[in-house]
């Protein structure tokens, strides 16, 4: 592994005043009465540019990288005003993380679609139209959507009827199909869990009678091949929304794309958690021998998945990982800034999670891209500004402009205010 240079590089001046991702950081001292830690906190040391917080070598990217990413220029337009729907047969259904419709309303307007969703409760909401962008659908802020074909309201019994008849009447003569019954996300939705249950106890029943032909398969079959997918949304004790597709059109095969990741043995952080659903979603991971670049690594969460897959590990970090790691056989750590790092020579994939500037860490993963230094890419991009999605969409253009391809974002149900990133070498 190439030995770190020594040379610190003082932060740049001129960031954009409009832009809070690329200001600079204040070195001044805190204010009367300011705890120190507070004032640490709004000014943040580039020194600091990892998940860990430790003092890095030098967080700023190095001049010699080649050309630069395109410039993409900051929205000034305000979020979308969210207005309260009552949905309807036809419309689709979306259901969101709770605290981000605003901003699944917000990409609807970055996509330029004609109209905006339509809030029904907290994290569900409707709109006349789902997007679509190279067969998928392109929101990120989108946990599990659907066509509604029917609505019901009633007790258990008159709703699994009302909407055994609707599935029926789309699954026609299929063999097999699949079956989830969900709430919303949010505080409000998530007490009807049981009342969801019993729902989906008398509508699989309901089924059964009506379509003896048709075999119900298990959530944990549904894999790349498509089946008909019945999905139910119940969001209030008496109110339900149903709907029917391809399994393989659906943004998540979870229920209500609550993509829980239960990831065994002694992990370093609930960090294994964010990487075991990360790759789930993109349908493909490290097989053994295969080599990953961690960058941000300390303390070792996703290092530690990496390893459990045999894979082979360079951990970037300034930080110092969990001792016990350090032994483990296939890794490599590099005590250095994730900003100042780059491989020997190529490698499979690379790892990001780093707690920093979402731009800079753009353009930073966009130099591995330029450089052909890895062909695969999975990275946690932090989101703690108030236009999210204008953000996601800046973070895009960067590592698209880099040569990044299938690049995709989703915020999975193990992140919080971040997002996930997958993308490939073309």
């Amino acid at each position: 592994m190439r030995r770190p240079t020594s040379r610190h590089q003082a932060p740049r001046r001129g960031h954009d005043a409009r832009d809070p991702s690329r200001q600079a950081p204040s070195k001044g001292r805190p204010s009367r009465g300011e705890p120190r830690a507070a004032h640490a906190a709004r000014h943040p040391d580039p020194r600091h540019a990892t998940k860990s917080g430790a003092r890095a070598h030098d967080a700023r990217p190095s001049r010699n990288d080649g050309p630069s990413p395109a410039k993409v220029v900051p929205t000034t337009k305000p979020n979308v005003p969210l207005v309260h729907g009552e949905p309807r047969v036809g419309d689709w259904l979306f259901t969101t993380r709770e605290g981000a419709e605003r901003d699944l309303a917000d990409e609807f307007r970055l996509l330029k679609e004609p109209e905006a969703p339509r809030l029904v409760v907290p994290a569900l909401l409707v709109a006349k139209k789902c997007p679509r962008k190279d067969g998928r659908i392109p929101l990120t802020f989108c946990r599990q959507a659907f066509p509604i074909v029917a609505l019901a309201e009633g007790e258990t019994t008159e709703l699994a009827g009302t909407l055994a008849n609707a599935a029926a009447s789309k699954l026609g003569g299929a063999e097999r199909y699949a079956l989830q019954v969900w709430v919303p996300d949010s505080t409000e939705a998530n007490p009807l869990a049981a009342e969801a249950r019993d729902v989906e106890g008398a509508l699989e029943a309901a089924l059964s009678a009506s379509l003896p032909g048709a075999t119900r398969i298990p959530n944990r079959a549904l894999t790349n091949e498509s089946v008909p997918l019945v999905q139910v949304c119940l969001w209030s004790s008496r109110r339900a929304a149903i709907g029917v597709t391809a399994s393989t059109d659906a943004p998540s095969l979870a229920p209500g794309g609550r993509a829980r990741s239960h990831v065994g043995g002694d992990r370093p952080s609930r960090a294994a958690r964010k990487i075991a659903e990360a790759l789930a979603w993109l349908g493909m991971a490290p097989e053994p021998g295969e080599v990953c670049v961690d960058l941000g690594a300390a303390p070792g969460g996703w290092t530690w998945f990496l390893l459990e897959r045999r894979a082979k590990v360079i951990a970037v970090d300034p930080a110092r990982l969990r001792p016990d790691l350090l032994a483990r056989r296939g890794l490599t750590y590099v005590s250095r800034s994730a900003f100042d790092f780059e491989p020997d020579e190529p490698v499979d994939w690379v790892f990001c999670d780093m707690a920093w500037r979402p731009l800079e860490v753009a353009e930073m993963l966009g130099r591995w891209a330029r450089r052909r230094s890895a062909t695969l890419l999975v990275a946690n991009f932090k989101l703690p500004m108030k236009q999210k999605a204008d953000m996601v969409a800046r973070v895009h253009a960067v590592l698209e402009k880099s040569g990044w391809r299938a690049v995709r974002s989703r915020q999975l149900y193990h992140d919080r205010d971040e997002i996930t990133v997958t993308a490939r070498l073309g």
